[in-house]
């Protein structure tokens, strides 16, 4: 097989923080590349004939892990005896393991959401696109239904048509089932959620890159000690087409993950300590170690009763969804970053607008200094003239046109010292109406130490 395939594995929402490595036709997430380990095993240990193997632990217990329906051609014991060494955790349990056929279908329209992102503010991040996408099932995913885990993986027949094998998919998988049984990740996030003042696009995505990265990081150890292929976790550090987008989005914390762990520390403990408490934003998960001041937004904008606009949900989009977001546009990688660098907080507000005016959104970015929110408004208008902006006659208002992908936006771009104001929707009118009546609000930007 080539050095190095392409590996999709899906985070199942709601039930479950663990993935492996997803691509751009699954249902909910991103994409890598990985390499088929070596199928040999040793100390192979005693089937019991009903598909369930016992693995001894340090304590000398065993733990039984049930196939279900399939009998695999590697040993899954073995696979988790690996896994245990690598993670520095032992199996507290036993976990069953399945196996389920692939249900092959057209390309579709992956809804444009992710994360706490609508389908409005995809459009005002120059995401949303109407264009198909390749269907795909989930090569692997691990949940955990009342104490018991489950690790369910694609078939031996599927897996070969994407050049992966189903034991390369279990070693990822296996890490989860150990996050599980010892209480770093709950099966509905809840102790992640309580670690945030709110749960947003960027928290969600900082607590599956600090999940992802501990998997991939003993994912690629397992390559590395138990397989000679070309493996590398930097084939995540990749930008789909944007029908795709967010899929592209959801791949990022499998890289950044790593990469944050790479910089601050990989031990077992290290990684089990930052799952327990993770960082505050995507831009302490990008810049380890680098103090983010702490800026206070302006308050909440107050939108009069006269202007019609119903406020209905409120996000935090974070430096890594601005940086890919840019690069999803055109920019390149280091563009992007530097852009994006400097991030200290936002908040995106939607609003809904009476009549057949369309919904709307006013982000508000605050940034380190008045240099870095400058930097970001050219770049941000730089995107947008790559997209064919142009502005009206009569106003600042800049208009990017339909494409196939997607529909036309109004923007009103705004920058008060090192807070950055981006008004966007379909219609012009609904922009300026709700860019002029947050300009009316109180708009206090404090320091803080």
């Amino acid at each position: 097989m080539p050095h190095s395939t392409r590996l999709a594995l899906a985070l199942v929402a709601a039930l479950v923080l663990a993935g492996a490595a997803p691509t751009a036709g699954d249902r909910t997430a991103g994409a890598t590349d990985v390499a088929e380990p070596d199928g040999a095993n040793v100390d192979d240990p005693v089937a019991d004939g009903n598909g369930a193997q016992s693995q001894p632990t340090e304590d000398n217990e065993t733990v039984e892990i049930e196939t279900e329906e399939f009998d695999p051609d590697y040993d899954p014991a073995t696979v988790l005896r690996r896994v245990e060494e690598l993670r520095g955790l032992q199996a507290t349990q036993g976990i069953t393991l399945h196996e389920y056929d692939a249900e092959e279908g057209p390309p579709y329209d992956v809804r444009d959401s992710f994360g706490a992102i609508r389908p409005v503010g995809a459009q005002t991040l120059q995401l949303y696109s109407n264009a198909s996408t390749e269907r795909r099932q989930p090569l692997g995913y691990t949940v955990q239904r009342q104490a018991a885990v489950h690790i369910y993986l694609l078939d031996d027949e599927a897996l070969a048509e994407h050049g992966v094998s189903q034991e390369a998919v279990l070693a990822h998988e296996f890490v989860h089932a150990l996050q599980f049984q010892h209480d770093l990740i709950t099966p509905s996030r809840r102790q992640f959620q309580s670690e945030f003042d709110r749960w947003t696009t960027d928290s969600r995505l900082v607590t599956t890159a600090i999940v992802e990265g501990d998997a991939m990081w003993v994912t690629e150890q397992y390559f590395d000690r138990y397989d000679d292929s070309d493996y590398s976790v930097a084939e995540y550090n990749r930008t789909l087409a944007r029908a795709a987008w967010p899929h592209s989005v959801a791949g990022t914390p499998y890289y950044y993950g790593y990469e944050f762990y790479e910089l601050a520390g990989s031990s077992p403990a290290d990684r089990s300590a930052a799952i327990e408490a993770p960082p505050n934003s995507t831009a302490e998960l990008l810049h380890p170690g680098e103090e983010v001041p702490g800026v206070r937004l302006p308050a909440d904008p107050e939108i009069p009763d006269d202007r019609n606009l119903t406020r209905y949900h409120t996000d935090t989009v974070g430096e890594l969804v601005v940086r890919h977001a840019l690069r999803m546009n055109g920019l390149s990688f280091a563009r992007a970053a530097d852009a994006a660098e400097g991030w200290a907080d936002d908040r995106m507000y939607y609003y809904a607008a009476a009549g057949a005016t369309g919904p709307a959104t006013h982000w508000v970015t605050a940034w380190e200094s008045e240099t870095e929110a400058r930097e970001f408004v050219a770049a941000w208008r730089e995107m947008l003239d790559a997209n064919g902006a142009r502005a009206s006659s009569e106003s600042d208002t800049l208009f990017v046109p339909a494409s196939d992908e997607a529909p036309g936006m109004h923007y009103v771009i705004e920058r008060d010292g090192a807070t950055v104001r981006i008004t966007a929707a379909e219609r012009a009118g609904t922009a300026e109406r709700l860019a002029a009546a947050t300009t009316d609000s109180p708009r206090e930007t404090t320091a803080t130490a």
